[in-house]
C-alpha cells in the first residue's frame, strides 16, 4: 500500500481516498495499482458491503498524473500504462461484488472522471464538476468513457463532452443522470456517509446478484435479462436470507441478514 491511497472502515462501509491533493488527485501507476489492490481486498472483506471511492482535499481526480504517463512521450509505455494499470482497476471497479461508490467533491476531469464513471452510483457535492478533457490535449478517451457515457447520458450529449472537453457542474449533471443526487459542501461527506450505510443495511445476496444483473443486462436482450432474473430470484428464494425477508415481514419486524 501507499500513502498515496488512504483506506478507512466505517462497519460494512469502506472508504478508499485518493491522497494526493498538492495535484487534485492526479493518478499515477503507483496510485492506481493501489486502489485496485484496495478494492479486492475490500471485495474479500466479509464485513463489507459498500465502498465509497473518493479524493482528498476537495477534489475527486484532475485525471492522469501526465508527467508520469507520458514521460518521454514514448507511445509502447503509455499504452502499457494504460493496459497494465489504469483498464484493470476499472475492471475491478466494474467487477467488484458491492456496489461502489463515487463521492465527488471538486473535478472529476479526463480518467479522474472516467473513474467515476465506472462506479455504480455518482453522489456529488453543489462544487463538483465532470469533464472529459482528453481533446483539449489532442486525446481520445481513455477510460473507458466511450462505452460507459452514453450508456449513463446518452450518445448526443455523451459525445458532445468528449468533442468539446466541457465541464459539466454538478447540477446539469443531476439533470442528465450523470450524478445520482448532489448535496452541499458542508454536509457532504455526512451525506454520502448516510446514503452508503443505507445501501449497506440491504439484504447482501440481493445486493451481490441486484449490480450483476444490471451491468450483465446492458450487454445482452431483455429476454436474457428475464431469465437472469429469474435464476438469481430462485437462488435468493432458496436461501437463509431468502426465508429470513419473507419471515420478517410476516412478523412486522426488521430482517436480520446473514448473507447466506
Amino acid at each position: 500500500m501507499t500513502d498515496k491511497l488512504l483506506v478507512e472502515s466505517h462497519g460494512a462501509v469502506r472508504r478508499l481516498i485518493i491522497n494526493r491533493p498538492r495535484i487534485r488527485n492526479a493518478l499515477d501507476a503507483e496510485t492506481t495499482d493501489a486502489l485496485r489492490a484496495a478494492v479486492l481486498a475490500a471485495e474479500a472483506d466479509e464485513a463489507t458491503r459498500v465502498i465509497i471511492l473518493t479524493g482528498a482535499g476537495g477534489a475527486f481526480s484532475s485525471g492522469a498524473d501526465l508527467t508520469a504517463a507520458l514521460g518521454d512521450h514514448d507511445p509502447d509505455s503509455v499504452f502499457r500504462i494504460l493496459t497494465e494499470h489504469y483498464a484493470p482497476t476499472l475492471q475491478a471497479i466494474r467487477a467488484c461484488r458491492w456496489p461502489v461508490i463515487a463521492a465527488v467533491d471538486g473535478v472529476a476531469a479526463g480518467i479522474g472522471c472516467d473513474f467515476a464513471l465506472a462506479c455504480d452510483v455518482r453522489l456529488a457535492s453543489e462544487r463538483a464538476s465532470f469533464a472529459e478533457l482528453f481533446i483539449r490535449v489532442g486525446l481520445v478517451t481513455d477510460g473507458g468513457a466511450s462505452w460507459l457515457l452514453p450508456r449513463l447520458i446518452g450518445y448526443g450529449r455523451a459525445l458532445e463532452m468528449a468533442l468539446t472537453g466541457e465541464a459539466v457542474d454538478a447540477a446539469e449533471a443531476q439533470r442528465l443522470g450523470l450524478a445520482n443526487r448532489v448535496y452541499g459542501a458542508e454536509e457532504f461527506e455526512a451525506r454520502v456517509m448516510e446514503y452508503a450505510e443505507g445501501l449497506a443495511r440491504q439484504a447482501p445476496l440481493a445486493l451481490v446478484r441486484m449490480k450483476r444483473a444490471f451491468i450483465a443486462a446492458q450487454q445482452g436482450s431483455y429476454e436474457e435479462a428475464l431469465a437472469r432474473e429469474a435464476a438469481f430470484q430462485r437462488e435468493i428464494l432458496g436461501s437463509e436470507d431468502g426465508f429470513e425477508g419473507f419471515r420478517a415481514f410476516l412478523e412486522k419486524r426488521a430482517p436480520q441478514w446473514k448473507g447466506r
